[in-house]
């Protein structure tokens, strides 16, 4: 495929290039700034806040809120004796706090600190191995600067028969290939890799991991879809942003390319 320019649209207006990977179905931002906080430390970074009163972030809270309930049920399903939970890249600590709620011991890595919220078990490092039943990523492995370290770490702290949860964008999804360079989860530089379902799962299994079954993220499409109009700058955004997701998820029951997918992997045996 061609490379595709994208911009920082939140922070920075710096352009990326995307380029593909030379072994897996994935795309790799280039270049990969070395440190990137300046990135995140912006006011509308709405992943990393606990309160807002615009109308935007009470529809994020809404569909934050849905996703918790969907994800755990998911969870629940694949691993039905509750254990004990890391949320890797915690975050503001939301879903930590809604799993205790719902039964599981569960603690949360986030290394940013200006996130931390809620009141959270935010632990400073990984734990001893096979300490884990459950570890949930949710978003945070195309954030990394080597997901393979992240596998190795996995693989290293989870239960022989804990499984690992994973939620990533699909740059093959429909609303992808509308949007293009304008598509709001290439979110570069803070979105470091691109993946399709193949490449995922493909660095997963070199990684010690075997894919169990995916999930599609559906309200994603609406929300990208939404961030996406607004890079664009559109006249009515939510309007457009409506269509978009409903198309996205039209097109993706025949295809399965959903606009973000959970991964649901188990050590390789």
């Amino acid at each position: 495929m061609n490379k595709t320019v994208c911009i920082d649209h939140l922070v920075t207006g710096d352009s990326f290039v995307l380029e593909p990977h030379n072994h897996y179905d994935i795309l790799q931002t280039t270049p990969q700034p070395k440190q990137l906080e300046k990135y995140y430390d912006h006011p509308n970074y709405i992943s990393h806040k606990t309160q807002g009163t615009s109308i935007f972030f009470a529809v994020y809270s809404r569909f934050r809120q849905w996703n918790h309930n969907y994800k755990i049920k998911i969870i629940n399903k694949h691993y039905q004796s509750k254990g004990k939970l890391l949320d890797f890249g915690a975050g503001t600590g939301s879903f930590v706090e809604f799993a205790n709620t719902k039964g599981w011991q569960s603690e949360g890595f986030e290394p940013n600190t200006k996130a931390h919220g809620y009141k959270a078990n935010y632990q400073p490092t990984w734990a001893s191995p096979k300490s884990y039943h459950v570890i949930t990523a949710w978003h945070v492995v195309e954030h990394l600067h080597d997901p393979r370290a992240f596998f190795e770490q996995a693989l290293n702290s989870l239960a022989d028969i804990g499984k690992l949860f994973v939620a990533l964008p699909n740059y093959k999804s429909w609303d992808a290939n509308k949007y293009g360079s304008m598509w709001a989860a290439y979110d570069v530089p803070r979105h470091l890799w691109h993946f399709s379902p193949k490449g995922f799962i493909s660095m997963a299994k070199d990684c010690g991991f075997e894919t169990e079954k995916t999930y599609p993220l559906r309200l994603d499409a609406y929300y990208v879809s939404l961030l996406s109009e607004q890079n664009r700058q559109s006249k009515f955004p939510w309007l457009k942003a409506f269509w978009s997701g409903w198309r996205s998820n039209h097109a993706a029951k025949q295809s399965k390319n959903y606009s973000s997918l959970i991964y649901v992997l188990q050590k390789r045996k």
